[in-house]
């Protein structure tokens, strides 16, 4: 959703409960009947009722729309599994988190990259292939050949995919976002 589509969600559902805590006082007498019932006549007979009325309603129609639009294209998801192999004997799918965990280390393990940050999308359409492709945010330091760590990182990535998984030529988008000296924090597991 939208941040339009939520501000507009957000003054609706405002105006929704301030409305209903207005009926419940009402319905409960807590304001007296000649005291609502003076003030909707005066509010019924303006011309800026009658336009915030209008606008309520767009924004009512537009996020009824909004909420059965799709987007054009495939569906693209970051979590779950991927199958690797379907056939009559079953399928074999491996976790999503585990492919960009791999990638991730591959990433850190190349000459020259600081830090790594891995994305993975992958589109099962109804028919046809499925795909997946890696986006690969990089930091790398100030010595580093940006095209030869690229390639190597490409190259590598998609080599153990193909020799692992049997995924051929899987995309791998490589994003250089910061050139820095810093070493990385190193990262202590828990065993």
């Amino acid at each position: 959703m939208s941040i339009i589509n939520r501000f507009l969600l957000l003054l609706l559902s405002l105006t929704g409960i301030a409305l209903s805590g207005a009926v419940l006082a009402a319905a409960m007498q807590v304001l007296p009947e000649n005291v609502w019932l003076k003030q909707l006549h005066f509010a019924l007979a303006q011309k800026e009722t009658l336009v915030i009325c209008v606008a309520a309603l767009l924004i009512c129609l537009k996020l009824l729309l909004a909420v059965f639009s799709r987007k054009p294209g495939e569906p693209s998801t970051s979590k779950g599994e991927y199958v690797i192999d379907a056939g009559p004997k079953g399928e074999v799918r491996v976790a999503l988190e585990a492919l960009r965990s791999l990638a991730d280390r591959m990433a850190r393990e190349v000459h020259g990259v600081r830090d790594a940050n891995v994305r993975i999308k992958a589109k099962n359409p109804k028919e046809g292939e499925a795909s997946l492709s890696l986006d690969v945010d990089l930091t790398v330091g100030r010595e580093a050949d940006v095209s030869l760590v690229a390639k190597t990182l490409t190259d590598r990535v998609q080599e153990h995919f193909r020799r692992t998984m049997a995924l051929e030529d899987v995309p791998v988008n490589v994003v250089v976002s910061e050139v820095s000296d810093v070493q990385p924090e190193k990262k202590h597991r828990v065993v």
